[in-house]
């Protein structure tokens, strides 16, 4: 499985969003694509799936820019790149109906779908902002 630019750069931007968790101060969408490191251009179409799932929240106005929309303990791994990437399915096995019967491809590929997405499920912006994986 492989991750979009989407994925990884939409995770490097709810992470600095983490680190400023509790701040009154949103962090402009400029300010966010330099730490980032993504476009800004690029950056506003992320922002803006995540803003549609609402793990961010954009505040308007001189001082406007984006925050968390909840605590990063409550934040998983899994909501951040499920909303990002849609379902993260393994293989087309696993997603439609496989037509061939007895095929191990279907219990190979749930199995690791099942185990990554418990995985991701588990896993919180905390444990990461805290370095505990």
């Amino acid at each position: 499985m492989k991750f979009s630019a989407k994925a990884r750069y939409g995770l490097r931007a709810v992470y600095e969003l983490g680190k400023n968790y509790g701040s009154d101060m949103p962090i402009s969408n400029s300010k966010l694509a330099t730490l980032s490191r993504v476009s800004e251009p690029y950056l506003e179409k992320i922002m803006s799936t995540l803003k549609k799932q609402k793990i961010v929240v954009s505040k308007q106005g001189l001082n406007g820019g984006y925050v968390l929309n909840a605590n990063p303990k409550d934040l998983t791994l899994g909501k951040i790149l499920t909303a990002l990437e849609g379902n993260l399915y393994t293989s087309d096995c696993v997603e439609k109906n496989c037509p061939h019967l007895n095929c191990p491809n279907k219990t190979v590929f749930n199995y690791i779908y099942q185990t990554i997405n418990q995985t991701l499920d588990q896993m919180t912006l905390y444990d990461i902002l805290n370095k505990k994986f």
